[in-house]
């Protein structure tokens, strides 16, 4: 237990949770509060006692004193905004076997006190609000003003910057309460209740004998022109009738007999508690009407009893707008029962829970979701969307389907019967059915729109078996950053989406039930559960599968994250996919499944730029395999070069399995500056064929790319080779999709022309153009990426073993010599802006690559035959990039 040492006049406050208790039996006999409030759980309890505290039956009734010497604080565990004008409703209720001897009393008080929800005055007269008004001063009849001043400078224990309202029903005369009732009526001591500022600059002074002198303190029960306009001579003698507003309200049975079953019995007595602003929120003045209209229904059939606080100036009295509330008490050397039970707080929310069966819904009528206006509910729209269209959000939905709609069964919502779209019981919902939850916050307790803005609010479940979120995950999250207080009945509302994956009942049971937790700050941090939302499932109908397509891509040429919108593609960009395909049902399989995706190119338009695996083994293009892939064209694209990619022969989808599928793709020239497209399962269930819809995916298209295509060499093969020599290529060619070598044409004869080593593409856009250069250097694997047999079992060339080297001449006749993954990257060429989309490298018998024939390897000789090789990096890269 956390126990927090405070100094209030003497003993030890203890700070524990109102709900711990050790007496919940109800031994007090305390009765049934008249109507259901907030529970005692939102306040923090303390106590200058090291008892726990007392407890009852009821969640929304707090015991505040029993003992002697007690002294008790409540707060609740948000503030409230006195910018804003409110109502608090609460009841309090006070017994005792002695009702005249009880003692002392409760308070109900604002403050802003440094201690916060801790904050805890002293016992006694003085109501657990105000300070220790125990002192005595001697002196003279000149000495008022000094001997208030040392008062004041001699307080201490109270809750600053505060305003309290007392419920006092015993008369300390000679100190607290002194000279605060009226002198001419029938209650000159007694009971009382009065609003008092428990602080230093509040207090007053009479005389005990005429040298001594006592401190009491202020009591105020009407709007004060002695509080704001003191005169002088009278601050500090006020009187009750001589100064206005100045005095406590005589009010007798505040306390009741412990016996039950006549007038005099203790009694539940109701407060409301008005807080009014003036001049724009910066001051405000309370008001506060006690007991019943009919006086019957009082303790002792008292009169119901009204009556107002000064004026006050929110700032100076209290420091902030914004300020903590709650109830105080105390009993001293006489005791008496009391306890607090609030039943309306302002700006408390109430959430409420809902749900519609879209599936249900899309089945039945014909309704539709328009794109009109944001999205609207329309009738027989072929351009609309159904209710369950995987595509529409819950936003939308809800956008669409407000928190009162209703759909009409006649055919184009016409003469047939209204029903509610959201309801608490939702009946006949089939496995598979997609249904929409919704919580509305309803934050409007107060009729003259007053309260607090409720903040950063996290609406919270945990969902039952049978039900489970799209994502295949049961922990609902959904986030307010503001309500505020409300005139009409449309409150603040979040949905989420949800399938019903299983129609098994838990026993005892008629329906799944489940309801949100709503959490926030700054008025109320408490736990606020909602309505119960109900589903009856269909017992006789297994229903539809429910799909979780996790689609996801990845740009690894530039390096991207995994997401559904890749930027900046690139055309020959490569593309990596993972697609996590999940049954969440509990129930039901999908058969024969396939997936379809969609590309906005493919290099070369060949299927084998398109790896694809299924739970781990690459399948291929042909139909004879299963599964297998196909691809061709798209034909709802747009975009000339768009594939459509379709995986067949995936089989079951078995009931809480996954299925994952992996691509890999080589994009070609890319079409346009956007993208997208839905991918899709198809399967069947239940001989009912079905079509389940993945997540957009969208590529931002960046048109055009800077590519490379770099022919081969081939030196051929000499009778005899000259040491420390060079010689060029005899013939250039490329390699066809299969490895086959393919000569350029025309013959290259170095001796008369130049020759095309590598030609240069520059498809970019104007806007996305910057200058280039082409550098080179050779692999350390002669086969790195050739994707061919050519040289599988060739020498790399310049290796320790190899008779030759490749030498690059540059324009100046100076050698650059390359090694086996020597990364040497030689300049080769940089472009200008005068550089042609298209850019051919032109060598010769002079400027080009050479093989040199070294001095230390023998070089084959007449008769000799031999095959060497090397792989070449060629590099392009923008300038204007490290």
């Amino acid at each position: 237990m956390l126990l927090t040492l405070l100094v209030v006049g003497v003993g030890i406050t203890q700070i524990v949770p109102a709900v711990q208790a050790a007496e919940s039996n109800n031994e007090l006999n305390i009765p049934a509060p008249p109507e259901s409030g907030p529970s005692m759980n939102n306040f923090s309890y303390n106590s200058n006692t090291t008892n726990p505290p007392v407890t009852t039956p009821y969640p929304n009734v707090q015991v505040v004193t029993k003992d002697t010497s007690q002294a008790t604080s409540l707060w609740w565990k948000n503030k409230v905004n006195l910018s804003n004008s409110f109502t608090f409703r609460f009841y309090v209720y006070m017994a005792s076997d002695n009702p005249d001897e009880a003692a002392d009393g409760i308070t109900f008080t604002l403050q802003n006190d440094d201690k916060g929800n801790k904050a805890l005055g002293v016992s006694g007269e003085s109501l657990g609000s105000y300070g220790n008004l125990r002192m005595d001063k001697y002196g003279s009849s000149s000495d008022k003003q000094p001997v208030l001043d040392y008062f004041k400078n001699s307080y201490r224990g109270g809750i600053n910057n505060a305003l309290s309202l007392e419920f006092d029903p015993y008369f300390n005369g000679d100190y607290s309460d002194a000279d605060v009732l009226p002198t001419n009526g029938p209650y000159t001591t007694g009971a009382h209740m009065a609003f008092v500022l428990p602080d230093k600059d509040h207090l007053t002074m009479h005389n005990r004998t005429i040298s001594s002198f006592r401190p009491g303190i202020a009591h105020y029960t009407n709007t004060s022109d002695w509080f704001n306009n003191q005169p002088n001579g009278n601050s500090i003698y006020p009187e009750p009738g001589r100064n206005d507003g100045f005095g406590a309200r005589a009010t007798p049975n505040l306390v009741g007999t412990n016996s039950k079953g006549n007038s005099n019995s203790a009694r539940w007595e109701p407060v409301v508690y008005h807080w009014n602003t003036t001049d724009g929120g910066n001051t405000g003045l309370a008001t506060m009407t006690f007991g019943y209209p009919d006086s019957s229904k009082n303790t002792g059939g008292f009169k119901q009893q009204s009556f107002s606080s000064p004026k006050i100036d929110v700032n100076k009295q209290f420091g902030s707008k914004m300020v903590n509330w709650g109830m105080t008490a105390s009993t001293g050397a006489k005791s008496m029962i009391s306890a607090i039970s609030a039943s309306q707080i302002p700006g408390d929310p109430g959430v409420s829970k809902t749900a519609a069966d879209l599936s249900q819904l899309s089945r039945d009528t014909d309704v539709r979701v328009s794109d009109k206006d944001g999205g609207t509910m329309v009738y027989g729209d072929e351009n609309g969307k159904k209710p369950d269209d995987p595509s529409l959000s819950p936003d939308e939905l809800m956008h669409a389907f407000p928190f009162d709609a209703t759909y009409n069964d006649g055919k184009g919502g016409k003469g047939g019967t209204v029903y509610p779209v959201f309801r608490s019981q939702v009946n006949n919902a089939r496995v598979g059915d997609i249904l929409l939850y919704r919580a509305d916050i309803y934050n409007y307790y107060d009729s003259n729109l007053n309260g607090n803005d409720w903040l950063n609010v996290h609406a919270t479940d945990h969902l039952p078996d049978q039900l489970r979120l799209l994502d295949d995950s049961t922990d609902v999250d959904l986030y307010f950053d503001k309500i505020p207080p409300i005139h009409d009945p449309t409150p603040m509302s979040h949905g989420f989406k949800a399938a019903l994956v299983s129609n098994q009942l838990d026993p005892g049971t008629t329906a799944i039930s489940n309801t949100l937790v709503a959490k926030g700050s700054n008025f109320a941090d408490t736990s606020v559960r909602s309505t119960v939302a109900n589903v009856v499932p269909d017992q006789t109908n297994h229903g539809t599968p429910n799909l979780y397509i996790n689609n996801q891509m990845q740009n690894v040429t530039q390096g991207s994250d995994w997401s559904t919108t890749l930027n900046d593609v690139r055309d020959n960009d490569e593309i990596k996919y993972r697609i996590p395909v999940r049954n969440i049902s509990r129930q039901v399989n999908l058969d024969n499944s396939s997936y379809t995706f969609y590309l906005p190119s493919l290099k070369d338009n060949d299927p084998k730029n398109l790896k694809i695996k299924v739970d781990g083994q690459e399948i291929s293009n042909d139909s004879k395999d299963s599964p297998h892939f196909t691809v061709s064209k798209d034909q709802n694209s747009d975009s000339k070069n768009a594939k459509q990619v379709t995986i067949t022969g995936m089989g079951t989808l078995q009931q809480q399995t996954t299925k994952n599928i992996e691509a890999d793709v080589i994009l070609g020239a890319n079409q346009g500056k956007t993208f997208k497209s839905t991918p899709k399962v198809t399967g069947t269930a239940n001989d009912s064929s079905l079509a389940f819809a993945g997540n957009e995916e969208t590529y931002n298209l960046k048109p055009g790319s800077l590519s490379i295509m770099p022919n081969s060499f081939d030196y051929g093969t000499y009778a005899y080779f000259k040491k420390n020599s060079a010689f060029a290529p005899y013939n250039t060619y490329t390699f066809d999709q299969d490895g086959k070598v393919i000569p350029t044409s025309p013959r290259i004869n170095p001796g008369v022309r130049d020759y095309t080593a590598a030609t240069i593409q520059d498809t970019r856009g104007t806007d996305e153009r910057q200058p280039y250069r082409l550098t080179l250097s050779q692999a350390a694997d002669n086969n790195n990426g050739l994707g061919n047999d050519q040289l599988k079992n060739a020498d790399i060339i310049g290796s320790d073993g190899s008779p030759f080297q490749l030498v690059y001449y540059d324009k100046q006749d100076k050698p650059h010599f390359l090694s086996p993954g020597g990364n040497q990257n030689i300049p080769i060429f940089t472009s200008n802006k005068d550089t042609p989309n298209e850019q051919k490298v032109q060598w010769n018998n002079r400027t080009g690559l050479m093989m040199y024939v070294k001095d230390d390897v023998p070089a084959p000789t007449s008769g000799q035959r031999k095959t060497y090789g090397a792989a070449l990096n060629w590099t392009v890269n923008n300038t204007g990039t490290p």
